[in-house]
């Protein structure tokens, strides 16, 4: 997603620049976290990342088809429109697969770090606790890309900022709340929170971080879906967005594994 210099109309790749960087400062962490769990083999990050990151392009696409629903059943019903040229049938597949959700990719990426992980018989446990305090980190830099291309906008609100040229029309105009920035703060802090649990209490129970960031985080991105302003764009289930089903789901979970992990400790 491109953003632009000023108002001269300068497309730069904003979102691709604040991933980078995610991604380059999240290394850099992750050079000091596997020392907690004394991990010699760093090579292995490479190999996790690249199939996590496969997994997580896969499905981030595909949860943003699911929350599009109502689309993919218009598309069933209106096949023969959709296939009668190339251009009809790219144009249906780009709006029904051309976003991404960032839960989708977190499940991805578990699910292909954890997949190379076991099929190469690594402690899959000490690895996920030096890798989790990486990934609020990568998304708080993704979230101020958000904030600088105008996606994932916030509601009108007399405190925020003004849009001219965001990438979403709808978002220009009027005075926007920065939930963009406040997610990405929140992340900051959940990423601190996460660092000094490694850091400093070395006698809980590992692999148990994961699930303390899903405790974290679902029940504040739960929260600022209601600072969305970008309702045309969310997929809605009953009463609750996608992603706040999602929240539900994950902290559910994670409170279940975490009490699982405990009691299997103490047994």
């Amino acid at each position: 997603m491109f953003g632009t210099i000023g108002d001269t109309g300068i497309p730069i790749p904003v979102y691709g620049i604040m991933t980078a960087l995610g991604i380059l400062v999240s290394v850099i962490m992750l050079t000091k976290t596997h020392r907690t769990r004394h991990i010699s083999e760093t090579i292995e990050y490479g190999y996790i990342g690249f199939w996590a990151g496969v997994g997580a392009f896969f499905t981030a696409h595909l949860f943003f088809a699911i929350a599009q629903y109502r689309k993919i059943i218009y598309a069933v019903t209106h096949l023969q429109e959709i296939f009668s040229d190339m251009k009809s049938f790219v144009m249906a597949i780009g709006d029904i697969f051309g976003g991404m959700v960032f839960y989708g990719g977190l499940v991805g990426a578990c699910v292909g770090g954890y997949i190379y992980l076991k099929r190469n018989n690594l402690d899959s446990k000490e690895y996920a606790d030096t890798i989790v305090p990486c990934i609020p980190l990568f998304h708080a830099f993704g979230r101020i890309g958000c904030f600088l291309t105008g996606c994932c906008y916030g509601k009108e609100s007399d405190i925020g900022f003004v849009y001219r040229q965001s990438i979403v029309e709808q978002a220009n105009g009027v005075r926007r709340f920065p939930v963009q920035l406040l997610e990405s703060a929140e992340n900051i802090v959940i990423c601190m929170i996460l660092l000094v649990l490694l850091y400093k209490y070395k006698s809980i129970p590992h692999g148990i971080l994961l699930w303390i960031y899903g405790i974290l985080y679902s029940p504040l991105r739960f929260g600022n879906e209601f600072l969305r302003g970008d309702i045309q764009e969310r997929g809605y289930f009953g009463i609750f967005s996608t992603s706040q089903w999602i929240s539900i789901i994950v902290f559910g979970i994670s409170l279940l594994m975490i009490f699982r992990t405990v009691r299997r400790r103490n047994t």
